[in-house]
């Protein structure tokens, strides 16, 4: 009976232990940096991963349209159960402006879907894997065809806004929009009806200009790409509270960094991930091998008391 107690608690330690590194998320960061050269217009898009704990950013690859054109990515977004990477390359882009694309997180290569019908500024996915788009120029979300990147526009239209952010929070499906940069207000917006409800005033961003895209942290916190909108721009990550507007700074990000979005592909890459980790992480991480480690240990010896302690 001990036994098998002793190993029902090595095992329940052995799955703490990998839960804690499964369940561990990566931050995506996409940059886009536009200028010109001898007459033509060059676009560099890079695919980068975040360490929440200091913003301390690690490149990926150059981001490939089928691993020869260059792109600009200007939203990103994971769905929810196959963990594929979509984005939709900025308007920028020399080639294959405004079009929904699928990315490769190892090696930032992208293929094709096809050319949005109508541009966006950010994208994000809902519970259900539906994908949706913020349209600016007539202030509408959209629905995003997977498929062929057709947008069917939903509720009425309004007057153009700046670009925005877009995130959709998984736990309840709420949608939160930044139409009017970093000091305007953070709305909500009806998924099914389109209809906008005005939110709390943004206050506290570090730079006035733009909030570039948002995303949510697996914990619930909604982040976001904060910009000065210059040239290059210079741009924070920063948290944002959803009931009061309140923005605090991160940390600063990759020049020119245009999205955001988390995905939990190299959860059980162990080295990629001690990488991103907090010491507060680590530290449960080590405790519960440490506990996995003492049960085996003392497992042992008292089998071995046991058989020493039988009459001969």
């Amino acid at each position: 009976m001990r036994a098998r107690f002793l190993q029902a608690l090595v095992a329940a330690a052995a799955v703490l232990a990998a839960g804690t590194l499964h369940a561990q998320t990566l931050l995506y960061a996409a940059s886009l940096r536009s200028f010109a050269n001898a007459g033509s217009q060059i676009v560099v898009g890079n695919l980068f991963t975040i360490n929440m704990a200091n913003t301390q950013a690690t490149l990926v690859a150059p981001i490939r349209l089928e691993g020869n054109t260059a792109v600009g990515i200007t939203g990103l977004a994971v769905h929810p159960a196959t963990g594929v990477f979509y984005g939709i390359t900025s308007g920028l882009s020399p080639d294959y402006p405004h079009s929904l694309v699928k990315l490769d997180p190892d090696t930032g290569d992208a293929s094709l879907i096809g050319r949005l019908t109508l541009p966006g500024s950010d994208i994000a996915f809902d519970a259900s894997g539906n994908l949706y788009i913020w349209i600016q120029s007539s202030r509408q979300i959209g629905q995003v065809n997977l498929g062929n990147g057709a947008v069917t526009p939903i509720g009425p239209s309004g007057p153009p806004t700046n670009a925005g952010g877009l995130a959709i929070d998984p736990k309840d499906n709420h949608a939160y929009i930044t139409p009017q940069g970093a000091t305007g207000t953070l709305d909500t917006v009806d998924l099914k009806t389109g209809a906008i409800l005005t939110g709390p005033q943004l206050v506290g961003a570090p730079f006035p200009a733009a909030i570039n895209a948002m995303t949510f942290t697996p914990s619930g916190l909604l982040i976001a790409v904060n910009s000065n909108a210059g040239v290059p721009q210079s741009t924070f990550l920063v948290s944002i509270n959803t009931a009061s507007g309140a923005v605090s700074p991160m940390g600063t990000l990759p020049d020119d960094t245009d999205a955001i979005t988390f995905s939990s592909k190299h959860g059980l890459d162990v080295l990629a991930l001690l990488k991103t980790l907090s010491g507060r992480v680590l530290a449960l991480i080590a405790l519960s091998i440490g506990c996995v480690v003492g049960l085996i240990v003392f497992a042992i010896w008292a089998r071995r008391q046991k058989r020493r302690a039988r009459p001969g």
